[in-house]
């Protein structure tokens, strides 16, 4: 499994050639399908949209490069980003508060955890502050079933506040 965040900034590279096409600016995620989307590119310019690649284009990911077979599968972002409102950029989402139904702070959303080969996403990473995550670690907490995202927070079951773990028991 892999962290959403580290691929911002990746190459994309293009297997037929060896050339690389842009780099990872942003990753989609779709919160209702619990996965990746897709990404943006950030070789975008003033006279063209947004460029990206859907999940089910890229070859591989890996932990120094996204692969793609050809650039022909890059295509206007806005194809599979837009296509409701419960798809979110991952800047969107990350430095959220997650927050029960009760009204319990869980901690801060610091990143998603998916699994590369599928895009499934299967975990939040949860920051408690710089402190707490130096001393005792990051917190996983597993993907909610029902969750609402807010402009600021995340509102999650209050049945996951009993499913926080440690992020080395995620592994």
């Amino acid at each position: 499994m892999q962290k959403i965040r580290d691929l911002l900034g990746l190459p994309v590279l293009e297997i037929e050639n060896g050339t690389q096409i842009g780099e990872v600016q942003e990753v989609i995620i779709d919160i209702d399908q619990a996965s990746v989307r897709g990404i943006i590119l950030s070789n975008a310019n003033w006279f063209t949209n947004e460029q990206g690649i859907e999940f089910k284009n890229l070859h591989s990911i890996g932990r120094d490069a996204v692969m793609v077979r050809t650039q022909d599968v890059i295509q206007e972002a806005s194809l599979f980003s837009a296509s409701d409102n419960k798809v979110y950029h991952l800047g969107e989402l990350l430095d959220k508060h997650i927050i029960t139904e009760s009204g319990l702070q869980i901690g801060i959303l610091a990143d998603m955890i998916f699994e590369p080969t599928t895009g499934e996403i299967k975990a939040y990473n949860i920051s408690d502050g710089v402190i707490t995550d130096l001393l005792y670690g990051r917190m996983s907490l597993p993907l909610p079933q029902a969750q609402i995202v807010g402009q600021d927070k995340v509102i999650v079951p209050e049945s996951m506040a009993k499913l926080l773990h440690t992020e080395a028991e995620l592994s």
